[in-house]
């Protein structure tokens, strides 16, 4: 028998032939068309956004959703540092 071996133990869990990220915005698309009553039509919507979301994270740094969602969702949606100041800020004093 044959298993497929990772070749790096940092490689990002996948789900088929996407990572997992990518798996989840096609299983929205369906889940969204199950519920709409458009199967179909809903696969075709996960499967565009999974391709237009690997052109845009092509070459990026894997965490590259995270700093996308630090600036431009309001701070409550995605974390709480105190620490940080707010993503607005372009200018440091001190």
């Amino acid at each position: 028998m044959d298993f497929p071996i990772p070749s790096k133990h940092d490689a990002p869990p996948k789900m088929l032939w996407w990572e997992f990220d990518q798996a989840m915005i096609f299983m929205g698309g369906t889940v969204f068309g199950i519920l709409s009553g458009f199967l179909f039509l809903g696969v075709v919507v996960g499967v565009w956004g999974v391709r237009w979301y690997g052109k845009k994270k092509a070459g990026k740094h894997k965490f590259y959703v995270v700093h996308i969602m630090y600036w431009f969702l309001p701070s409550e949606w995605v974390f709480s540092f105190p620490s940080l100041p707010p993503s607005s800020t372009r200018e440091f004093i001190g």
